[in-house]
């Protein structure tokens, strides 16, 4: 039978804690070594600067690695040692620090680091009680729950969600959640279901995203709801496209908080694998290296949301580096959170001045890690959506998506493979704004673009071209099957109904289809897309044209 996922966990900390067990060992005999020798020989005392950065090292990543009492006592030992480790970098005369290291070993220092490796046998136990799986993805499909009382509203909005992707399931009252429907990602509920505040089923809410369907807009009603954990609060008019766009909005939210690209830079090589290994088991994308001389070619490559770093590593401070990289204009958005023992306050602020954004003392639990790094990856990718997404559809704007579109362009031609690309545009939207107002309109963009962003794949280039009009690349992919995919699009769409006041309307989009390989360039392959657009609107519009090969 298979471990699961914890479990695996589990056994990858054990193993990097023993891998740290047997090299601090030798590192804590030569420390000892050191100091004793420093304190017999004057011209010894130099090893007290490598003694101090050892006990520095090991006060900031014993704990992490689950040896609490060592980081406290390294860090005591620290501490004490510190000031003689300052005055040798001074340049102090060795016999009078030889004199101050006698008589700190006399004072207890001697016993208590002698005591130090004894710690290496107080463990504390290795938790992954912060580790929770994040589910397998079936296809980019969410699972929504209908809580209603009302068949038939329960029914019309199931069908109108199921457009979008969705799988939706409905129950009429709360009580009939069964425990196994555990897959739920969203659910929406009506107002009356939630009179029960002691209903034991409640606490099912707290985890997932919530629509309310309520009539009520007074103050006290809406506290009482918010306090309920519901997320939205809706009037549960029959508006299809605009719930859809709600459920997307917080679906987004949810699992932008989950995920994330990490780059750690730290040259404690257990520690830095203890922290990919926590990064990585969380969810999150992770590029972890020890040589801090790799950094601009891994940041070109990797491109990550967020970077972490150690103040010093050997030959290279953390904060010369967040300087450099500070050099090109790329890089100066980058978030840079700095790791390390230093507890000093007015430091941890100099070492931000110098370039950093966050500073986290070590050590750090495993669940106090992966919960910054999700925070922080969540708010650089909202900072990003200002910079690179079209605000009012969440897709890539024009001039990202044709750089996108052109990297696919070149990646197809390296390896040989068949890639698509597409440019819809919805047809008569200018009498849809006419007719209903430039709010509807926005409303109908959004819904095609929420239905482009759930039915294609995670891997498929979606961006807002301008206006009603979309580009599409499709990676990795045969004419054949684009056009079908596109086909099914433009026929779901079309069954979407939209509120425009006093009465309803449907809309219809046109696609033209072509190559992306048998152009010599991006921006030829965009053109003979939408010279077939401009045949399929010639030719009545809603449909799907494929270029003709024969002008490439």
């Amino acid at each position: 039978m298979p471990e699961c996922p914890s479990s695996e966990v589990r056994k990858k900390l054990e193993i990097l804690r023993n891998r740290f067990q047997d090299k601090t060992i030798g590192d804590i005999e030569g420390l000892v070594a050191s100091i004793f020798s420093a304190s017999m020989r004057p011209e010894a005392v130099s090893e007290l600067v490598a003694a101090y950065q050892l006990l520095h090292r090991l006060a900031g990543s014993a704990g992490t690695l689950g040896f609490t009492q060592l980081g406290e006592q390294a860090r005591k030992l620290e501490l004490a040692i510190k000031p003689l480790a300052d005055q040798v970098t001074e340049g102090a005369e060795r016999e009078y620090v030889q004199q101050q290291l006698k008589q700190l070993l006399a004072s207890g220092f001697e016993k208590d680091l002698l005591g130090l490796g004894s710690l290496l046998g107080v463990a504390d136990p290795v938790s992954t009680g912060w580790h929770k799986p994040l589910p397998v993805e079936s296809v980019n499909r969410f699972v929504l729950l209908i809580l209603d009382p009302d068949h038939q509203y329960r029914d019309l909005l199931a069908q109108g969600l199921a457009l979008y992707g969705y799988e939706v399931r409905s129950l009429s009252s709360a009580e009939q959640w069964p425990s196994s429907m555990g897959d739920v990602d969203l659910v929406m509920i009506r107002d009356t279901l939630l009179q029960d505040e002691s209903a034991s089923w409640l606490a099912r809410l707290h985890k997932l995203p919530v629509i309310c369907f309520s009539e009520a807009h007074d103050f006290a009603t809406r506290y009482r709801l918010a306090r309920l954990n519901v997320d939205a609060c809706v009037d549960g008019l029959l508006d299809i496209p605009s719930l859809a766009d709600l459920v997307e909005q917080l679906l987004a939210e949810g699992l932008a908080t989950l995920s994330g690209k990490v780059m750690i830079v730290d040259d404690d090589k257990e520690l830095l694998e203890h922290y990919r290994v926590v990064l990585t088991s969380g969810g999150m994308q992770v590029r972890a290296f020890d040589d801090p001389s790799r950094m601009l070619s891994e940041l070109a490559e990797f491109r990550p949301d967020i970077l972490l770093m150690d103040v010093q590593m050997g030959q290279y401070e953390g904060p010369v580096l967040a300087r450099m990289l500070r050099f090109q204009a790329e890089w100066l958005s980058l978030p840079i959170i700095f790791f390390s023992s230093e507890a000093d306050r007015d430091l941890q602020l100099d070492v931000l001045a110098r370039g950093g954004d966050d500073f986290v003392t070590k050590p750090v639990s495993d669940e106090y890690l992966l919960r910054t790094v999700r925070i922080r990856c969540f708010r650089a990718r909202q900072l990003d959506k200002l910079v690179s997404l079209d605000s009012l559809t969440g897709l890539l704007k024009h001039a990202l998506a044709k750089t996108e579109l052109n990297r696919e362009h070149a990646r197809a031609a390296r390896s040989g493979h068949s890639s698509i690309v597409a440019m819809l545009d919805l047809d008569h939207f200018k009498r849809v704004n006419d007719s209903y107002g430039h709010g509807v309109g926005d409303m109908v963009i959004k819904a095609l673009s929420n239905l482009l962003r759930h039915r294609l794949r995670s891997t498929d280039i979606i961006g807002r071209y301008g206006g009603e009009e979309f580009l599409v690349v499709l990676p990795e992919c045969t004419l054949e099957k684009a056009v079908k995919v596109l086909e099914a699009l433009n026929q779901d769409f079309a069954q979407l109904v939209f509120n425009g006041g006093s009465e309803e309307f449907a809309v219809t989009f046109s696609a033209g289809v072509a190559s992306l390989n048998i152009y010599e360039t991006g921006e030829q392959a965009i053109d003979a897309a939408d010279r077939a657009l401009y045949q399929r609107k010639r030719a009545g519009r809603n449909g799907v044209t494929v270029a003709d090969e024969n002008h490439s």
